[in-house]
């Protein structure tokens, strides 16, 4: 590999990152706005070269934060709006993983308007 290639690696590499920094921050606030009178995003990380989110919750009545690891998504273009589904989510309570096993693996659910933007640099 030359020089050059491993110069463009790194500019692509630091691009990523700041794209992921910058877009995790609007999904965390989008996201507390939604769950706020469940709990509140402690933390919200996207990966955009691994394709992953991890996010880490603490809801309202739990004493330890929940963490649900995004390992495989697909956003789906839709005329007028975007939408996800999940294919491979990973939680440290196990309630919760039967639940998202029965009601969020691979289906699909339409996403706030206030994301379209940065989902794009997803698609």
């Amino acid at each position: 590999m030359s020089m050059m290639d491993k110069f463009k690696g790194m500019i692509k590499d630091t691009v990523y990152v700041s794209k992921d920094a910058t877009n995790s921050k609007l999904f965390k606030t989008v996201l507390n706005q939604l769950i706020k009178s469940y709990g509140t995003v402690l933390a919200f990380k996207i990966d955009s070269k691994d394709r992953s989110f991890l996010i880490e919750l603490m809801m309202k009545g739990e004493k330890l934060p929940i963490i649900v690891d995004i390992r495989s998504y697909e956003f789906v273009k839709h005329d007028d709006y975007t939408s996800v589904i999940m294919y491979e989510m990973k939680t440290n309570r196990e309630w919760m993983q039967a639940l998202m096993d029965m009601f969020i693996i691979n289906k699909e659910f339409e996403l706030p308007s206030k994301l379209n933007g940065p989902i794009q640099t997803f698609m």
